[in-house]
């Protein structure tokens, strides 16, 4: 069974980058999340801490890879899944729930951050003209309907 998710921490670690036999990305990294509340003292104080175990696939992984270091804050949006297997030494049966990523990007709130934008190289691509609309604060009141 699995449940979407959203998680907003930071990266304990740089992501490491891997290659299935049939050659699909997979890029593991942890992210921490915690609630900061302030003391009466004024200090700050990190509760309810939980570390996330996450997957990126694909062209989302090798992104992540390639822009994200550890202490990065992130959004990481996915799907929660819980992993289970059998202890190679002990025979006891382990799980674990785990975040397989659709999407993993900077956070905002904490990073500045710009997204280079690549030229088109289709040269009969046209985009279509800005559309004019008056300046709101141009039309004379009395142009304007009562609510």
């Amino acid at each position: 069974m699995s449940a979407p998710i959203t998680i907003v921490g930071n990266l304990v670690a740089d992501p490491e980058l891997k290659f299935t036999q049939n050659a699909k990305a997979l890029a593991t990294f942890t992210v921490v999340s915690s609630k900061s509340s302030k003391n009466a003292d004024g200090t700050w104080e990190n509760t309810d801490t939980t570390f996330w175990d996450i997957k990126a696939w694909g062209k989302t992984a090798e992104n992540v890879a390639d822009a994200l270091r550890k202490g990065v804050s992130v959004v990481v949006s996915g799907t929660a899944v819980q992993e289970s297997w059998e202890d190679k030494n002990t025979g006891a049966k382990r799980s674990k729930i785990t975040v397989t990523a659709w999407s993993v990007g900077a956070d905002l709130k904490r990073h500045s951050y710009h997204v280079p934008v690549s030229e088109r190289s289709d040269a009969s691509f046209n985009p279509p003209s800005p559309v004019s609309e008056p300046d709101p604060w141009s039309v004379p009141l009395s142009d304007i309907a009562p609510f």
